[in-house]
């Protein structure tokens, strides 16, 4: 038996937060979505963050900068959230400062409603 796709109107909503990421080691793009999925549940909870639906979708290495013989990593990514849960994903990633005794620093640039002008917007310029 064939499965069904589900119409338009049933399917979830999500919005696309596209953040600015400096931190003082390289983060993967598995580990990027760790440390927001750690960072929503320690401000909201597991009952209320399961509803957030956190995925990332693109993970850009900028450029790497050394200041005071350390080094910077920056970086661009593109988190997919649900529609009406946006401004409380920006919240819990407003709290994270240090993840595993290293400082980042996680800034939202904008929301999209797709991927593709998400990146055209905020990260081609």
């Amino acid at each position: 038996m064939k499965l069904k796709v589900l119409p338009p109107t049933l399917r979830k909503k999500h919005h696309y937060l596209i953040l600015d990421i400096k931190s003082e080691v390289e983060i993967s793009k598995e580990e990027m979505l760790q440390y927001t999925g750690d960072a929503c549940i320690r401000y909201w909870g597991e009952n209320h963050s399961s509803n957030f639906d956190l995925w990332v979708m693109r993970h850009y290495l900028i450029d790497k900068t050394i200041q005071n013989n350390e080094a910077i990593f920056n970086y661009k990514t593109v988190l997919r959230c649900g529609r009406s849960y946006c401004n409380d994903v920006r919240v819990a990633l407003s709290t994270l400062r240090r993840y595993n005794k290293n400082k980042v620093a996680i800034n939202t640039i904008g929301i999209s409603g797709t991927i593709k002008s998400g990146v055209s917007k905020f990260i081609e310029e």
